[in-house]
Protein backbone atom coordinates (compact mmCIF):
# COMPACT_ATOMS: atom_id res chain seq x y z
CA UNK A 1 0.00 0.00 0.00
CA UNK A 2 1.56 3.72 -0.91
CA UNK A 3 2.14 5.60 1.69
CA UNK A 4 0.63 9.29 1.51
CA UNK A 5 3.36 11.92 1.84
CA UNK A 6 3.84 13.93 4.93
CA UNK A 7 3.29 17.28 5.45
CA UNK A 8 7.08 18.21 5.35
CA UNK A 9 7.42 16.22 2.20
CA UNK A 10 4.77 18.02 0.15
CA UNK A 11 6.00 21.39 1.77
CA UNK A 12 9.22 20.67 0.48
CA UNK A 13 7.86 19.69 -3.53
CA UNK A 14 5.62 22.67 -3.34
CA UNK A 15 9.32 25.04 -2.56
CA UNK A 16 10.89 22.66 -5.73
CA UNK A 17 7.67 23.53 -8.26
CA UNK A 18 7.53 26.91 -6.76
CA UNK A 19 12.03 27.51 -7.92
CA UNK A 20 11.33 25.85 -10.79
CA UNK A 21 8.64 27.98 -12.06
CA UNK A 22 10.73 31.32 -10.86
CA UNK A 23 13.79 29.73 -12.83
CA UNK A 24 11.61 28.93 -16.01
CA UNK A 25 10.05 32.50 -15.13
CA UNK A 26 13.48 34.02 -15.10
CA UNK A 27 14.92 31.84 -18.48
CA UNK A 28 11.72 32.76 -20.60
CA UNK A 29 12.17 36.70 -19.68
CA UNK A 30 15.90 36.30 -20.43
CA UNK A 31 14.73 35.08 -23.71
CA UNK A 32 12.26 37.78 -23.78
CA UNK A 33 14.78 40.56 -23.29
CA UNK A 34 17.33 39.07 -25.61
CA UNK A 35 14.67 38.84 -28.55
CA UNK A 36 13.84 42.42 -27.96
CA UNK A 37 17.42 43.10 -27.82
CA UNK A 38 18.14 41.22 -30.98
CA UNK A 39 15.64 43.02 -33.02
CA UNK A 40 16.69 46.28 -31.78
CA UNK A 41 20.02 45.75 -33.32
CA UNK A 42 18.91 43.92 -36.72
CA UNK A 43 16.95 47.04 -37.02
CA UNK A 44 19.27 49.42 -36.70
CA UNK A 45 21.79 47.93 -39.06
CA UNK A 46 21.22 49.42 -42.38
CA UNK A 47 22.13 45.80 -44.69
CA UNK A 48 18.75 43.76 -45.13
CA UNK A 49 18.64 40.54 -43.42
CA UNK A 50 16.05 37.81 -43.50
CA UNK A 51 16.06 34.46 -42.23
CA UNK A 52 14.79 31.37 -44.54
CA UNK A 53 13.37 28.02 -43.18
CA UNK A 54 15.43 25.99 -46.17
CA UNK A 55 12.71 22.90 -45.94
CA UNK A 56 9.99 25.11 -47.59
CA UNK A 57 11.82 28.58 -48.36
CA UNK A 58 9.45 30.66 -46.16
CA UNK A 59 10.53 33.95 -44.65
CA UNK A 60 10.71 33.46 -40.94
CA UNK A 61 12.46 36.57 -39.99
CA UNK A 62 12.86 40.11 -41.69
CA UNK A 63 14.73 42.98 -40.36
CA UNK A 64 13.25 46.57 -40.84
CA UNK A 65 15.93 47.74 -43.73
CA UNK A 66 15.06 44.43 -46.04
CA UNK A 67 11.77 45.37 -45.25
CA UNK A 68 11.94 49.07 -47.12
CA UNK A 69 13.68 47.23 -49.48
CA UNK A 70 11.16 45.17 -50.64
CA UNK A 71 8.66 47.46 -50.22
CA UNK A 72 6.51 45.66 -47.68
CA UNK A 73 5.66 45.68 -44.28
CA UNK A 74 7.06 43.02 -41.97
CA UNK A 75 3.48 41.15 -41.27
CA UNK A 76 3.22 40.54 -45.59
CA UNK A 77 6.62 39.31 -45.92
CA UNK A 78 6.72 36.69 -42.92
CA UNK A 79 5.66 33.61 -44.48
CA UNK A 80 5.74 34.42 -48.34
CA UNK A 81 8.43 31.69 -50.49
CA UNK A 82 11.47 33.51 -50.68
CA UNK A 83 11.22 33.38 -54.51
CA UNK A 84 8.82 36.03 -54.46
CA UNK A 85 10.85 38.52 -53.09
CA UNK A 86 14.60 37.64 -52.53
CA UNK A 87 15.41 35.71 -55.26
CA UNK A 88 14.27 35.97 -59.04
CA UNK A 89 15.06 32.53 -59.23
CA UNK A 90 12.34 29.58 -60.02
CA UNK A 91 10.91 26.98 -57.61
CA UNK A 92 13.66 24.20 -57.55
CA UNK A 93 16.76 26.38 -58.62
CA UNK A 94 17.18 27.47 -55.54
CA UNK A 95 21.21 28.68 -55.54
CA UNK A 96 21.67 27.02 -52.12
CA UNK A 97 19.64 24.42 -51.41
CA UNK A 98 19.06 23.17 -54.90
CA UNK A 99 21.94 23.93 -57.17
CA UNK A 100 24.22 24.05 -54.30
CA UNK A 101 26.01 26.80 -54.55
CA UNK A 102 28.21 29.09 -51.92
CA UNK A 103 26.90 32.87 -51.72
CA UNK A 104 29.34 34.92 -50.44
CA UNK A 105 29.02 38.50 -51.58
CA UNK A 106 28.12 37.64 -54.75
CA UNK A 107 26.29 39.75 -56.54
CA UNK A 108 22.47 39.21 -57.41
CA UNK A 109 18.81 40.78 -58.11
CA UNK A 110 16.23 41.29 -55.02
CA UNK A 111 12.65 41.31 -56.68
CA UNK A 112 10.30 44.37 -54.95
CA UNK A 113 6.48 44.52 -54.13
CA UNK A 114 6.33 46.26 -57.44
CA UNK A 115 8.30 43.71 -59.43
CA UNK A 116 11.16 46.25 -60.26
CA UNK A 117 14.36 44.54 -59.37
CA UNK A 118 17.03 45.66 -57.29
CA UNK A 119 20.88 44.24 -57.78
CA UNK A 120 22.22 43.74 -54.53
CA UNK A 121 25.64 42.21 -53.01
CA UNK A 122 24.37 39.04 -50.99
CA UNK A 123 25.53 36.73 -48.33
CA UNK A 124 24.02 33.64 -47.51
CA UNK A 125 24.91 31.69 -44.52
CA UNK A 126 23.56 28.33 -42.36
CA UNK A 127 22.61 28.71 -38.62
CA UNK A 128 20.66 27.12 -36.52
CA UNK A 129 17.80 28.29 -34.86
CA UNK A 130 15.47 26.86 -32.01
CA UNK A 131 17.62 23.05 -33.14
CA UNK A 132 16.75 23.40 -36.79
CA UNK A 133 18.67 24.65 -39.37
CA UNK A 134 17.65 27.80 -41.67
CA UNK A 135 19.12 30.06 -44.05
CA UNK A 136 20.60 34.06 -42.89
CA UNK A 137 20.65 35.65 -46.31
CA UNK A 138 22.33 39.51 -45.57
CA UNK A 139 22.17 41.90 -48.66
CA UNK A 140 23.23 45.46 -49.58
CA UNK A 141 21.61 47.64 -52.20
CA UNK A 142 24.16 48.42 -54.54
CA UNK A 143 21.91 50.72 -57.17
CA UNK A 144 24.05 53.53 -56.80
CA UNK A 145 27.32 51.59 -57.30
CA UNK A 146 25.91 49.93 -60.51
CA UNK A 147 25.00 53.41 -61.82
CA UNK A 148 28.45 54.79 -61.59
CA UNK A 149 30.06 51.64 -63.09
CA UNK A 150 27.91 52.11 -66.20
CA UNK A 151 28.78 55.59 -66.04
CA UNK A 152 31.95 55.03 -65.35
CA UNK A 153 32.08 52.54 -68.94
CA UNK A 154 30.31 54.94 -71.00
CA UNK A 155 32.84 58.18 -70.10
CA UNK A 156 35.59 55.63 -71.17
CA UNK A 157 33.91 54.63 -74.26
CA UNK A 158 33.76 58.31 -75.16
CA UNK A 159 37.16 58.81 -74.27
CA UNK A 160 38.36 55.64 -76.44
CA UNK A 161 36.25 57.25 -79.38
CA UNK A 162 37.27 60.85 -79.51
CA UNK A 163 41.07 58.80 -78.89
CA UNK A 164 40.20 56.85 -82.01
CA UNK A 165 39.67 60.11 -83.73
CA UNK A 166 42.57 62.29 -82.55
CA UNK A 167 45.95 61.69 -85.18
CA UNK A 168 48.85 63.78 -83.77
CA UNK A 169 52.51 64.59 -85.11
CA UNK A 170 55.58 63.84 -83.34
CA UNK A 171 59.32 62.63 -84.07
CA UNK A 172 61.54 63.68 -86.47
CA UNK A 173 59.41 64.81 -89.95
CA UNK A 174 62.12 64.65 -93.33
CA UNK A 175 61.44 67.52 -94.81
CA UNK A 176 62.99 68.28 -98.11
CA UNK A 177 64.90 71.46 -98.11
CA UNK A 178 63.65 72.58 -101.45
CA UNK A 179 60.13 71.88 -102.31
CA UNK A 180 59.32 71.32 -98.65
CA UNK A 181 57.73 68.28 -99.05
CA UNK A 182 57.47 65.48 -96.46
CA UNK A 183 58.68 61.91 -96.57
CA UNK A 184 55.95 59.35 -95.08
CA UNK A 185 56.32 56.20 -93.34
CA UNK A 186 56.31 54.18 -97.14
CA UNK A 187 59.09 56.26 -98.29
CA UNK A 188 56.65 58.69 -100.34
CA UNK A 189 57.19 62.22 -100.55
CA UNK A 190 53.80 63.89 -100.08
CA UNK A 191 53.26 67.46 -100.32
CA UNK A 192 53.40 69.41 -96.87
CA UNK A 193 49.49 70.09 -96.75
CA UNK A 194 48.48 66.85 -98.03
CA UNK A 195 50.67 65.08 -94.92
CA UNK A 196 49.39 67.04 -92.22
CA UNK A 197 45.77 66.81 -93.17
CA UNK A 198 46.50 62.74 -93.36
CA UNK A 199 48.08 62.64 -89.91
CA UNK A 200 45.82 65.17 -88.19
CA UNK A 201 42.29 66.57 -87.62
CA UNK A 202 43.71 69.77 -89.46
CA UNK A 203 42.31 71.06 -92.73
CA UNK A 204 43.67 73.89 -95.27
CA UNK A 205 42.57 76.90 -96.69
CA UNK A 206 45.17 78.83 -99.37
CA UNK A 207 45.80 82.33 -99.50
CA UNK A 208 48.98 83.97 -100.07
CA UNK A 209 50.87 86.19 -97.15
CA UNK A 210 51.65 90.54 -97.88
CA UNK A 211 55.46 89.49 -99.22
CA UNK A 212 54.49 86.76 -101.51
CA UNK A 213 51.55 88.61 -103.18
CA UNK A 214 54.30 91.59 -103.61
CA UNK A 215 56.25 89.48 -105.26
CA UNK A 216 53.72 87.50 -107.95
CA UNK A 217 51.50 90.62 -108.17
CA UNK A 218 53.93 93.41 -108.05
CA UNK A 219 52.37 95.72 -110.61
CA UNK A 220 49.16 95.40 -108.26
CA UNK A 221 50.87 96.75 -105.95
CA UNK A 222 52.68 99.68 -107.51
CA UNK A 223 49.65 100.83 -108.77
CA UNK A 224 48.77 101.36 -104.72
CA UNK A 225 51.91 103.09 -104.19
Amino acid sequence: MKKNPTYQELEEKVKELEKEATERRRVEEALRENEVRLKVVLDTIQAGIVVIDPENHTIVGVNAAAGKMFGAPREQILGSVCHKYICPAEEGECPITDLEQNLDNAEHELLTVSGRRVPILKTVVSVTLAGREHLLESFLDITERKRAEEERERLIGQLQAALAKVKTLSGLLPLCSSCKRIRDDQGYWQQIEAYIRDHSEAEFSHSLCPECAKKLYPEVFDKEA
